[in-house]
């Protein structure tokens, strides 16, 4: 699979621990980019230059395609996009895997990708998620 359900319990309290996550969960491969030790880059932007872009597209295009049909993704993945005043649900995917969303999101997609019939309206981590958009 192109999503790690391994963990389906997500703790982050910083930028650095949420992107640590994020490259776990998309399988990410470091492109390994020579930067100098010595230059004055900054942790941040090391970080952002070393991140797997590919793999990031790869895995969320995977989840679209495995959720966008059923209902309750469809219903999170819009509420999302409103949130960027958009209608598009592959906007509303982005935003459940930015900050605020993405370890309540991983828990839905942990339960669908491992138990699908047990992921429904009344799942705890479907009401938490959808709780915390509205």
């Amino acid at each position: 699979m192109m999503y790690n359900t391994s963990s389906p319990v997500l703790q982050y309290s910083s930028n650095e621990e949420y992107r640590k996550c994020l490259r776990g969960l998309f399988c990410m491969v470091s492109p390994n980019i020579a930067i100098d030790d010595n230059s004055d880059i900054d942790e941040i932007t090391r970080d952002e230059q070393d991140y797997d872009e590919a793999s990031a597209s790869k895995t969320m295009d995977f989840v679209y395609e495995k959720t966008f049909e059923h209902v309750l993704f469809q219903e999170l993945y819009d509420i999302a996009a409103s949130k960027m005043i958009s209608m598009d649900r592959s906007i509303g995917l982005a935003v459940l895997f930015s900050y605020d969303y993405m370890a309540l999101f991983h828990r839905c997609l942990c339960c669908y990708f491992t138990k699908p019939e047990d992921f429904t309206e009344t799942h705890d981590s479907y009401v938490s998620l959808k709780k915390k958009l509205v």
